[in-house]
């Protein structure tokens, strides 16, 4: 039913719709990107490895160690999203690792 003063949407000029409820197949399928584009990385960095393993012995120029580099931290990236996807916290020898470090006391006492 539509509101006599209102824009054709039920609310009045000025009001915001409800908010909506997240849908639960969202998360799902954000894990299936995330897991397509761990899988993608992995496969290209295999691809990459057979590549330059061709004449028998590796040979990795500085083009293909920065790609190498890019696709691992694209691996990493989505591995890490698919961790916080799925609800898990941080190892934790990582979060204690992630702990500030000590302040540093002056030498000279003012």
């Amino acid at each position: 039913m539509e509101h006599p003063n209102g824009n054709g949407n039920g609310h009045l000029p000025g009001q915001f719709p409800p908010a909506r409820r997240v849908q639960s197949g969202r998360g799902v399928k954000q894990s299936v990107q995330a897991a397509a584009v761990q899988r993608f990385a992995f496969d290209a960095v295999m691809a990459l490895q057979s590549e330059l393993a061709k004449a028998g012995a590796l040979k990795v120029t500085r083009d293909d160690a920065m790609a190498l580099s890019q696709l691992v931290k694209a691996w990493d990236t989505a591995a890490d999203r698919l961790r916080v996807l799925r609800g898990r916290g941080l190892p934790a020898s990582v979060k204690a690792k992630s702990k500030s470090p000590p302040q540093v006391q002056p030498l000279i006492q003012p």
